[in-house]
């Protein structure tokens, strides 16, 4: 829990399960809901103003936060533009369709996820991801609530206007009138008799919209009835749709009484056989009928359904193997069809067991040992052996078991000089595949775990390919850890430096930047103004925090005029303006008579035990929402970004240290010690927690910043007799 921790009690939790609504692709579609394996920390109520953590990103949208390492052993939310375990698999799925056949394409959108603003252009999420390559317009409205069910399938009326504009037997009485009952079909009650009807494809038309209505109302036998003459009818149209609509009314038919009350399919054991045959056998008499025809390929992938429906597992993912060989991963039916089989395939508690019986099903396999090599109890459920004996499988495709060779190598810790044999140095290119490129990225996290003195240097090389778009900064990411470790973080913000990605940059300027590079960073115009914010708001903070008092001064002169200081700290580092104005027009009084924050900082410059200058230090923290606020932190794990001993002297300095130092001072003067004390005491209102502690990174340490309730008790005791006609003591009733 590295992320959101300092916020997770800003509500009672701000941890939740994000559910991604999908569709099935596998003819009609169905919404569904479904749940990603993230931990999830339950806060109780009484934790609810508590101040835990230190994250980049507060409590945003999202559920968690992207670890900001290279290896991704488990499940991460954000993914990465290499195939690795970590990775959801659907994104496996499409950067491995995309590498079967790879095509030159315009480059992806270069856009800030949404709903996820934190992954920046790093990481990515599924829909994130489908955004980028796929963009849509925007939805200029929404669907009421209380719609009628008819309205989903408006889109087919199109479809249904232009079959009567090219019928050349119909009226444009009859036409008009035959659309206007279209309309209404499947949306209650329908008067058939409104329009007249005399031509001989009017007729044909009028039985279709008939037998379609029942259809939508769920009456299987008069859709049946109504549907089975007209495959004989005169209209071309009118004689196709109708040979295709049995295998709708099967397989609805067949799902009618296998779906719960919730929605969720409850099982094969469920379907009506008798149904399900009924549209797997109208599907080849369509598909004998009209081989080439205008439903040929719903028809095709209805096949998918019938196979799933009736449990044949082995069947449909025969099927699967087959589309990811031969979908154009350029195109969108790529990312539908990687949905499709993350939903009916690989979440299942079998996969594993059904690829595997197959034989021969290299494509699938790949992405299911991947997801096997995510850590499970410390230990990866694929072994080396099992891997070797799949070896067979995967003779037409060489790389790609070369990179399950070797990421298994990785992530079970063994010896880096084999992994590199694996994966041969192919860094200088002008473009890669995305399985190109995953064996290059792994090659270079090989690099680093060796301690090869060449790794920058070959990420400097695979840099020269890379997509600007998910590619590049990862592998920036990569060289910025690397020049973490080497103590070299002036690289990073050097003129020019190769390091663009200013997610990269802002995380590293909040946790191991010099106050030098802060200050470099905050005056270079050549950046965006939100990293330079980044800079000048960081550089600030940790003046004040860490007791630079005599350098904030002229920090402060670094701030615009017209600096924002309104947009608060909840989603610091992505809100679209960093208030970095706080120390310039925040509050500093609101009883305890203080000056502006530049005077007070003064006075502790020219007198750092200045007890009521601490104290109104202490005020500017409390009124401006400093409790509990932290800028990133990072995992423990020595990978990650961002986590490196800081390069800011200093300790932090919290509310709770000014209190606790003051109490202890008995040359304090009375209405210095008395405003301690009250503070103190508040400090616990009204959870029983310490809310003025500053941000902690795990449980443990915010445990261990609490003050016995003794000790605050004998505070509350202390301030009512001895100070009781302070106002502090007046005011005060209660301790927590």
């Amino acid at each position: 829990m590295h992320h959101c921790l300092h916020a997770i009690f800003c509500s009672i939790s701000c941890f939740t399960i994000k559910e991604d609504n999908r569709q099935d692709h596998m003819g009609y579609r169905i919404a569904f809901r479904r749940k990603h394996p993230i931990a999830v920390m339950v806060a109780t109520v009484v934790l609810s103003g508590v101040g835990l953590g230190g994250a980049l990103w507060a409590c945003a949208d999202s559920s968690c936060s992207p670890s900001w390492q290279l290896a991704s052993p488990d499940y991460d939310c954000g993914g990465r533009a290499a195939i690795n375990p970590g990775n959801d698999t659907r994104i496996n799925l499409l950067l491995l369709m995309r590498s079967l056949g790879p095509v030159e394409e315009k480059p992806a959108v270069e856009t800030m996820d949404v709903n996820d603003p934190q992954f920046g252009q790093s990481f990515m999420t599924w829909p994130g991801l489908r955004a980028a390559y796929w963009p849509q317009p925007a939805v200029t409205g929404q669907r009421e609530e209380n719609a009628p069910a008819c309205a989903l399938s408006s889109d087919a009326g199109p479809v249904f206007d232009a079959a009567l504009a090219a019928e050349p037997g119909l009226s444009e009485a009859e036409r008009a009138g035959l659309r206007r009952l279209r309309a209404r079909t499947g949306c209650g009650e329908v008067n058939w008799t409104d329009i007249a009807v005399s031509s001989k494809p009017g007729r044909e038309y009028l039985a279709y919209l008939k037998a379609a209505d029942a259809f939508h109302r769920g009456d299987w036998p008069a859709a049946r009835q109504g549907f089975a003459p007209l495959a004989r009818a005169r209209s071309r149209w009118v004689a196709e749709t109708a040979q295709y609509m049995p295998i709708r009314i099967g397989l609805r038919a067949a799902v009618a009484q296998a779906v719960n009350e919730y929605g969720d399919f409850a099982g094969p054991e469920k379907v009506d056989r008798a149904a399900l045959a009924e549209a797997r056998d109208a599907i080849a008499a369509y598909l004998k009928a009209y081989p080439r025809g205008h439903y040929a390929a719903s028809a095709q992938g209805l096949t998918r359904r019938v196979a799933w429906l009736s449990g044949d597992m082995a069947a449909l993912a025969r099927r699967y193997e087959k589309l990811l060989a031969t979908t154009p991963g350029h195109d969108e039916a790529a990312a539908d069809l990687a949905e499709e089989i993350d939903i009916k395939l690989l979440e299942r508690q079998d996969a594993g067991a059904i690829i595997d019986g197959l034989g021969d099903a290299p494509l699938l396999l790949a992405v299911a040992d991947l997801k096997r090599m995510r850590a499970q109890d410390a230990k990866p459920a694929l072994s080396a052996n099992m891997l070797a004996a799949q070896k067979g499988q995967f003779a037409a495709h060489p790389d790609l078991y070369g990179l399950l060779l070797a990421t298994r190598a990785y992530y079970a810790g063994e010896d880096p000089k084999a992994i590199l044999t694996l994966l041969p140095d192919a860094a200088r290119q002008k473009r890669f595949t995305p399985l190109g490129f995953s064996r290059q990225m792994l090659r270079g996290m090989a690099l680093g775990q060796a301690r090869d003195p060449n790794e920058a240097g070959f990420w400097r090389d695979l840099l020269g390919g890379a997509s600007p778009l998910y590619e590049r900064p990862l592998v920036e990411l990569g060289l910025a850890i690397r020049w973490q470790r080497d103590g070299r973080l002036d690289q990073v913000f050097a003129p020019g430096s190769p390091i663009t990605d200013s997610s990269t940059r802002r995380i590293l300027l909040q946790t191991v930047a010099t106050p030098v590079i802060l200050r470099g960073s905050a005056k270079d115009a050549s950046r965006p103004s939100h990293e330079r914010d980044v800079a000048r708001f960081t550089l600030l903070y940790k003046d004040l925090t860490r007791g630079s008092f005599a350098d904030f001064a002229a920090d402060l002169a670094l701030v615009p005029a017209n600096a924002d200081g309104e947009g608060g700290l909840w989603d610091f580092a992505y809100q679209d303006k960093i208030p970095v104005g706080l120390f310039r027009k925040g509050k500093w009084s609101d009883g305890f008579a203080c000056p502006a924050i530049a005077q007070t900082a003064a006075m502790l410059a020219r007198s750092p035990a200045d007890r009521r200058a601490k104290l109104c230090l202490g005020d500017f923290y409390r009124l401006n929402g400093f409790d509990g606020f932290g800028l990133f932190k990072a995992d423990k794990d020595r990978v990650s970004l961002g986590n490196v001993p800081d390069g800011f002297p200093g300790r932090s300095t919290s509310r709770s240290d000014i209190y606790s130092a003051i109490i202890a001072d008995r040359n304090a003067a009375a209405e210095e010690r008395a405003y301690a004390l009250y503070r103190a005491v508040m400090c616990y209102a009204p959870s029983g927690y310490n809310g003025c502690s500053g941000p902690n990174l795990t449980f443990e340490e915010m445990e261990a910043a609490q003050a016995p309730k003794a000790d605050r008790k004998a505070w509350f005791t202390e301030l009512k007799q001895r100070y009781p006609d302070s106002r502090w003591a007046k005011s005060l009733r209660y301790y927590w």
